[in-house]
């Protein structure tokens, strides 16, 4: 059993909510944990220690250096633990196969490395003009970056560690000060981070975590004192948190819903075309808001794709993959998803779609969320290709083949986070993903590799190669439209929690 005390203001305690928050394991349904349970006084006593951890410092006048030597502290720390931390997180979420290691956990441990070692690198601080000389003395001008403020981080179930770790180190790297709301299904990942900054030697009130249900989640996101909202979850909710922030006029970083378009381009060869089968819904049963679940196939690669899809149902496997390691499809996080899931299958043939196969709740010996890998082929139209189910559910959506109807199909959404394009040369792939209005693309070729040797380095020079350790450090992660605004990981997510202010001098 986890167990585990709010933390706030450098301090643990038992909080002021009745009652505790029980978390149960999704593959097993057996309870594994019990964390305090927050509410509005909690959220008020965490804001107000944030608030002071601000204004009164030290934190946000140390320097970058010396912040990201103590987050460096805290992410080595939960690096001694990483074992732990991976039972932990597999526990919570049900995650199967290498998604647990390269994002859930190590690759969000690594995030955290990142920001607390190029803080001082990929932020530049100060750009200031030469200074000039005129009848009234010296003068100049600079434009500088600073610490926007108290921070309130409001995380999903889904990938609940790394966006996290994607939220409170950076804001903290640049000087915030963060209170980190778990989602109340997935709270225990939070709290050893608590203890990690806790021993790192964190000021108090740098970093505050909190649990509670959506009375809290409106206190952080209402009171004046929060000068921040850094929210990942569905669109609806975020509409919800910035008709609170504009009240105020408050910064917001959304990152929302999605109904990503994996694009198949008519050059494919039907080799290819057979290994897609499932594409990205089967990647943490399809709890994710990038996750490719449309796929847009050309009418004459049809038969061939549908080949794949029925080879590869034997290949699926689904159980608690902490038993069996051979496990690659997990559970959904609760029942309620489940049903959700079920309930858009059900709309799927109710409007006509062609069911290929799942579409049915799966028994695992009457134990465990899991739903079956569903395949459909549809139009896109359809509630199963615009809405976002976040289940093992594929809707393929056959096209002409003409880039145009490609993409006028793949921008047909409310939403713009992910997608991807697949062609026989990269160059087709890469100009067909400049059209597609998302935030972060895939151009891929897969037409016959070179054999050539990548010479000495493998292709990197002198100095050159140090290995990504994680996720949420290159490129950045945010999205068009409806799906959100503002941009995580590198230099983006850490300048995301900046202001930029022009100081004249004389």
């Amino acid at each position: 059993m986890y167990e585990y005390q709010l933390y706030v203001n450098g301090k643990w305690s038992q909080g002021q909510g009745e009652e505790p928050i029980s978390v149960i394991n999704p593959a097993t349904e057996v309870e594994i944990g019990k964390v305090a349970g927050g509410n509005v006084a909690d959220a008020r006593s965490a804001i107000a220690a944030a608030r002071q951890a601000f204004d009164e410092g030290p934190w946000p006048f140390m320097k970058p250096a010396e912040r990201g030597a103590l987050l460096k502290k805290m992410a080595d720390i939960l690096q001694e633990r990483h074992g732990e931390l991976r039972a932990l997180v597999q526990a919570q979420t049900g995650v199967a196969g290498p998604t647990l290691d390269m994002v859930q956990c190590g690759g969000a441990i690594g995030t955290g490395q990142y920001n607390a070692e190029e803080v001082q690198r990929a932020v530049e601080w100060v750009e200031a003009s030469p200074p000039t000389g005129g009848p009234q003395g010296m003068g100049g001008s600079a434009i500088v970056r600073e610490p926007v403020g108290v921070v309130a981080a409001i995380t999903p179930f889904n990938f609940p560690f790394m966006l996290n770790m994607v939220k409170a180190f950076p804001a903290m790297a640049v000087g915030c000060s963060v209170i980190l709301k778990p989602h109340p299904w997935t709270p225990l990942d939070a709290f050893e981070m608590a203890r990690a900054a806790d021993e790192a030697g964190l000021p108090p009130g740098v970093f505050n975590v909190i649990t509670g249900h959506a009375e809290v989640g409106d206190e952080l996101t209402g009171n004046a004192d929060v000068d921040m909202i850094t929210f990942t979850g569905s669109t609806k909710t975020g509409r919800h948190i910035m008709a609170r922030a504009a009240q105020q006029i408050k910064r917001v970083q959304l990152e929302l819903g999605g109904k990503s378009a994996q694009i198949v381009l008519d050059d494919v060869s039907e080799d290819v075309v057979r290994t897609i089968g499932f594409g990205m819904a089967l990647v943490h049963c399809g709890q994710g808001c990038a996750l490719t679940t449309r796929l847009l196939m050309p009418e004459h690669l049809m038969g061939a794709y549908l080949e794949g899809v029925h080879a590869m149902k034997a290949h699926i496997k689904w159980g608690d993959p902490a038993v069996d390691e051979s496990v690659n499809l997990g559970p959904l996080i609760r029942e309620q998803q489940r049903g959700r899931v079920h309930g858009y299958v059900e709309s799927g043939l109710e409007q006509g779609a062609e069911l290929i196969t799942g579409g049915q709740v799966a028994d695992h010996n009457g134990k465990g969320f899991f739903y079956e890998p569903t395949v459909f082929v549809g139009s896109n139209d359809m509630r199963i290709a615009q809405e976002e189910i976040f289940g093992p559910v594929l809707t393929v959506i056959p096209y002409s083949g003409r880039d145009d109807d490609a993409i006028r199909l793949a921008n047909d959404s409310i939403y713009g986070l992910g997608g991807s394009v697949m062609a026989a040369n990269t160059a087709r792939a890469f100009n067909v993903a400049r059209r597609v209005r998302a935030g972060s693309v895939t151009a891929t070729g897969v037409g016959q590799p070179s054999a050539g040797d990548a010479g000495l380095g493998a292709g990197q020079g002198p100095g050159w190669g140090e290995p990504v350790r994680g996720v949420a450090q290159g490129g950045a992660f945010g999205g068009f439209k409806q799906s959100g605004i503002g941009r995580e990981w590198g230099r983006h997510g850490l300048e995301d929690f900046t202001e930029v202010k022009s100081i004249t001098w004389s």
